[in-house]
């Protein structure tokens, strides 16, 4: 079976988009979006709406329901024009890139300018807006709500219990090219979250692999084994297998009133992790704090987990706010509802300590789930249902109308020229030099070291001062103090000069962030930072705690998680740590320095029991107030220059480019330049372009792309427009008449060549122009 990508995000790496909207998207006149997909140059859009409008113009455009525009301009299609005369649930872009599949609650569309009786699901050519009549799936008995397709199979789910005819519920595979039931799944979902509320699936999500299926909605039970709200199948052989992939994440009961509340699901483009949202008001202080609640949450897991009760890596709450939405990039997790604030554990309906403000989205670090800088903000409503990643940007599709204080009705595009780019993690690596204040000092020191040796120790210069420092790291020549006051601060350090100190402190704009402030740093003994979360170890406790930072926004997580202490390490003699090279060294209190594996990250990180040892090579003394290895800036890669590639069909003199195979190894490309005769030239963001040519022969076409950062190159083509080829018009009058009126078809023009005959039965004639 073939891959197929049509329902993944474009990886965007390194990057977040801009909070800016655009200005050219349309906008939706009234009800909701609640889906949208990309087929070619055009978005189409679905949800529950009459009525559209073209950006800065106040006529309104009837679309019932689904509409199209174009990817770049915003120009509504006026071909495009199906009018479902039901909910648009789901538009999934179809392999061939010239259709797509529709899914809802519909019963009738518009094809060929007729009313056509379809049912719940058909496929619609994205030029004309007709059905394609060679798809043909026949009836659903309930609502279809979402849609993927694996090759040439298509998996449907939704709130139906036969197919067909045929019993299947809540989930069925039909062939993608005649709609006709694949009998490749079979499996059966039985019960419910609440009792007696009805067994479907909400929304289902495919690796890119096409070897996974992660599916979500309100079941509880699945081939009668239990799976509560969410289900991990093997798709990847001729056969289908039910996963040995569960959680009990979902078996929180949350509000009554929600039947199911588990709203999405998204893999990673890489397919290494997938993340769920849910609603289902707050959860509760205790099982919220402790991250187990699956309730108003998005939370991230491993691809790779396995077993009867899989817990997430992060869990991300927004104190009792719908998250409707997720779209998945390589390094960001956007997240859409109606959220008021992201890092809100401890607290329901209210901001809690260390909440941010993110109204209605935000973007979420993929490594530990705080909220990135990222912050448009946007009136809340009901929120977002839907939000796709393309290679330009991030289109949002919600029920309001104002996006970052701009008027954006219920769509908006945030492009990726004008983002951020996101600082790479890096790890510590070996040989490092380790600066140090000694316990019950105040001089900072460095030595070299190896991580089996160390070089002696050389003063180095003190800046403000590490009398009252508890602990620090390094990120990119960036150093972070903690001290007795509880205060974490930030500067520069090259290895000699400091920086002004900022402090870190947006976690507590709204409420001071009093359990971190108070309850943690002025007790930390060791303080260290490895792949987006912080650990350190306090006095008077034998375990190890954690706690996510991001650097993007120096937030630092509410949440508090601790690992017990392990055969060969007491987190309580610790003083003074860090991670390089896969491995925790650690100085003790009677001043040896030991190393031990360190294992994994995120909820699993931890040194490894029974690994520890000390290492003989670097003396005694190591007793520290503070220690880190040094991490400068690193080198900014080079960039690497985009690659230009068009393609160009002609249909007579109209020749069409398409740029869209132009691509750059690490950013984007951001502008498109066209030379398509000695002295016409067309520069700006569109990947494609039509030019008519006023005469036939070959013409040289030169494509110039550029990327985010300035580089550019280019590439040319032959085209060989063409005039169109002669034919005959006919015009003819006939009847027993003195004279006849001769009319000349309408393409005629000047300078076609006229050839006229008569035929008499008994004059000569004559003729006159």
């Amino acid at each position: 079976m073939s891959a197929s990508d049509t329902g993944h995000a474009a990886p965007q790496p390194g990057q977040v988009v801009s909070a800016a909207p655009a200005s050219f998207t349309p906008h939706v006149m009234d009800g909701e979006v609640l889906t949208m997909t990309q087929v070619g140059d055009l978005i189409l859009v679905g949800g529950r709406f009459t009525r559209v409008r073209q950006a800065g113009s106040s006529t309104d455009i009837p679309r019932r329901n689904l509409f199209a525009f174009h990817v770049r301009t915003g120009q509504v299609s006026a071909t495009f024009a199906p009018n479902p005369n039901g909910t648009v649930q789901k538009v999934q872009a179809s392999p061939d890139g010239a259709t797509a599949y529709v899914g809802g609650a519909f019963t009738s569309v518009t094809s060929g300018g007729v009313a056509t009786a379809v049912g719940r699901l058909y496929r619609v050519a994205v030029a004309t807006g007709n059905r394609v009549a060679a798809f043909s799936p026949g009836t659903f008995n309930g609502d279809v709500r979402d849609i993927a397709v694996t090759g040439d199979r298509l998996w449907v789910a939704g709130k139906f219990t036969h197919v067909q005819g045929t019993a299947q519920r809540a989930l069925v595979t039909v062939n993608a090219t005649t709609g006709v039931r694949d009998p490749y799944f079979s499996g059966t979902f039985t019960g419910s979250h609440q009792p007696d509320t009805g067994t479907y699936v909400l929304q289902i999500a495919i690796n890119p692999a096409n070897s996974r299926l992660v599916v979500v909605g309100n079941f509880a039970q699945v081939n009668g084994a239990d799976r509560h709200q969410f289900a991990v199948f093997d798709i990847g052989g001729p056969r289908y297998a039910l996963a040995g992939y569960s959680t009990r994440q979902f078996e929180s009961r949350c509000s009554a009133k929600f039947y199911s509340y588990v709203t999405d699901v998204e893999y990673s483009p890489d397919g290494r992790f997938f993340a769920v949202s849910t609603t289902g008001a707050y959860g509760g202080a205790a099982s919220t704090t402790a991250g187990t609640s699956g309730c108003d949450v998005v939370a991230r897991f491993e691809s790779s987990a396995s077993g009867t009760d899989v817990r997430p890596t992060w869990t991300a709450y927004t104190g009792g706010d719908t998250t409707w939405s997720v779209e998945v990039t390589q390094d960001v997790v956007y997240v859409g509802g109606h959220a008021r604030w992201q890092n809100n554990p401890t607290r329901g309906d209210a901001a809690g300590q260390g909440a941010v403000s993110r109204p209605g989205i935000a973007a979420l670090s993929a490594v530990n789930g705080l909220p990135l800088s990222w912050n448009p903000t946007r009136s809340l409503g009901e929120g977002v249902k839907d939000m796709i990643a393309t290679p330009d940007g991030l289109f949002v599709g919600s029920d309001t109308e104002v996006f970052a204080d701009q008027t954006r009705r219920r769509i908006a595009f945030l492009p990726l020229a004008g983002g951020t780019r996101l600082v790479p993690l890096r790890a510590n690596g070996l040989p490092t030099t380790v600066y140090r204040v000694p316990r019950g000092q105040s001089q900072l020191q460095r030595r070299a070291f190896t991580g089996s040796s160390a070089g002696a120790a050389q003063d180095v210069p003190n800046g403000t001062g590490w009398g009252s420092a508890v602990g620090a790291f390094m990120l990119d020549g960036v150093l972070y103090t903690a001290y007795s006051d509880g205060s974490l601060t930030r500067r520069t350090f090259d290895g000699q000069s400091y920086g002004p100190a900022v402090t870190v402190q947006t976690a507590d704009r709204i409420v001071y962030q009093d359990d971190w402030h108070r309850g943690d740093v002025p007790a930390i003994t060791s303080l260290f930072y490895d792949q987006g979360w912080m650990y350190f170890t306090k006095s008077g406790s034998n375990q190890l705690f954690r706690r996510a930072f991001e650097r993007d926004s120096d937030v630092v997580g509410q949440h508090l998680f601790t690992t017990s202490a392990v055969s060969g390490v007491r987190f309580s003699s610790m003083r003074g740590a860090f991670v390089a090279g896969g491995r925790l060294y650690y100085a003790t209190s009677s001043g040896k320095l030991n190393v031990a594996t360190w294992s994994g990250w995120g909820p699993n990180a931890g040194p490894v029991a029974g690994t520890s040892t000390v290492i003989s090579g670097a003396g005694g003394g190591w007793t520290s107030r503070v220690m880190f290895p040094f991490q400068g800036t690193a080198a900014v890669p080079a960039n690497r220059a985009p690659t230009a590639s068009f393609t160009a069909q002609c249909a007579q003199l109209s020749c069409t480019m398409d740029a869209r195979a132009s691509s750059d190894p690490d950013g984007t490309v951001t502008r498109y330049a066209w030379k398509v005769a000695r002295r016409t030239s067309v520069a700006g963001t569109s990947s494609t372009l039509s030019h008519v040519y006023p005469r036939g022969g070959e013409r040289t076409v030169t494509l110039t792309v550029t990327d985010d950062r300035g580089a550019s190159s280019s590439t040319t083509r032959v085209v060989q427009p063409a005039a169109a080829s002669p034919g005959s018009l006919v015009a003819s009058a006939t009847g027993d008449l003195l004279a006849h009126n001769l009319t000349l078809p309408a393409p005629v023009r000047a300078g076609d060549l006229l050839v006229k005959w008569f035929v008499a039965s008994s004059i000569t004639p004559t003729s006159t122009a």
